[in-house]
């Protein structure tokens, strides 16, 4: 295999830049799709308007701190668990905390690059649907598109290293390094 990109979360300063206006722009665009849908009475529904009328706006925000800050483990367990089913058996998964950012990696293992996008954005999608639904079962409907856009927000790393090996053509493998990810391409002999 030859090396066609590191990508490195940690030490790229212009890259944790890119970033973060990545995630400002993904919160930003989602803000407005609110602020769209509040205008339009889609949002919020009956029960969650009278609750943030009421005296309920206090424990409302409190649901929603809590909401936002939960799927952030949960979306690095995700993560993992994507990476024991698509690694195969052996696969061992470390969680960590590092340039405020909570990984879940497998350093040195390689995947196809379809598998390691489904490892890079499985989370994002997983988790977006049920901070969607599950409030909205529960009546709670803008509680979780302001949830859900929190975490689209914080996927950003993700979905750019994902964009990154979906847009070069010759990337057949993504390997998982200490600090990102590096695209491979798999030599012919």
């Amino acid at each position: 295999m030859r090396t066609l990109l590191d990508i490195d979360f940690l030490a790229d300063e212009a890259l944790r830049r890119r970033l973060a206006a990545l995630s400002l722009a993904l919160l930003a665009a989602g803000v407005a799709l609110i602020a769209l849908l509040v205008v339009a009475g889609v949002l919020p529904g009956a029960c969650e308007a009278a609750s943030l009328l009421g005296r309920g706006a206090l424990p409302w925000a409190a649901a929603l701190v809590a909401l936002t800050l939960v799927s952030m483990p949960v979306h690095e367990l995700v993560h993992g668990a994507l990476f024991r089913l698509l690694g195969g058996p052996g696969t061992r998964v470390r969680y960590g905390h590092a340039a405020s950012m909570l990984y879940a990696g497998c350093p040195g293992l390689v995947l196809s690059r379809a598998r390691f996008c489904a490892v890079l954005l499985g989370p994002a999608a997983l988790l977006s649907a049920l901070l969607l639904a599950l409030p909205c079962v529960l009546g709670y409907p803008l509680m979780g598109a302001i949830a859900c856009v929190f975490h689209l927000s914080s996927c950003a790393g993700d979905v750019l290293a994902a964009a990154l090996a979906l847009r070069e053509p010759s990337c057949t493998h993504v390997q998982d390094t200490e600090a990102g990810v590096r695209l491979l391409v798999a030599e012919r002999g």
